[in-house]
């Protein structure tokens, strides 16, 4: 099994995609040639390597650089004997013998060389991040302030209504807590700076 068939997707998004590598690939020959190999891709703007915790990091603007172009540059690192994967092959240059001018993507790439594709795996969703994704945790803050100030006005009402706004001198303690509980709403509503 090459050191390439080991990376593993572990995140992607547009123009953003995070990788873990083998240890293998994570020494200092491989590290150099990996940059070496990933910064001359045309719309690959940062590439980031974090050798101990076995991690890369690569953004590029999407419309310039597709992902099979970095899977394909990936590959080639792991298979340096080959001569056809080369930089030219990995910025997608590389045509398909039946449709001239098109891009080839990276199975047929490999069928063409006689190989099977490199298997990306993605990561599974973990319970954590759900099936619709990861959620901030600044969005359950709001969602759980909104359920409390919506409970503690359907517990009040009562009070509201037939105490509070009739004689609002006695309640003066409760309109100033409720006044204050507004304001700590809004003002954690208000975008951080």
């Amino acid at each position: 099994m090459t050191p390439a068939t080991q990376i593993t997707v572990r995140y992607r998004a547009d123009g953003h995609a995070r990788f873990e590598l083998p240890a293998t690939l994570c020494d200092s020959a491989s590290r150099g040639r990996m940059r070496d190999t990933l910064a001359p891709i045309e719309g690959v703007y940062r590439v980031d390597l974090y050798p101990r915790q076995r991690k890369l990091s690569v953004r590029f603007i999407e419309g310039i650089c597709a992902f099979d172009s970095l899977m394909e540059a990936l590959r080639s690192l792991g298979d340096p004997a080959n001569p056809s994967t080369g930089p030219h092959a990995c910025c997608g240059a590389e045509a398909d013998n039946n449709s001239p001018g098109t891009a080839a993507t990276a199975s047929q790439t490999a069928e063409r060389r006689g190989g099977t594709a490199l298997s990306f795996l993605m990561r599974r969703p973990t319970a954590r991040s759900g099936m619709i994704g990861p959620i901030k945790e600044s969005t359950l803050i709001e969602f759980f302030n909104d359920a409390l100030v919506l409970f503690l006005i359907k517990l009040h009402w009562h009070m509201i209504t037939q105490h509070w706004l009739r004689q609002p001198w006695r309640y003066r303690y409760e309109w100033m807590a409720a006044i204050y509980l507004i304001y700590l709403l809004v003002r954690s509503r208000r975008p951080r700076t």
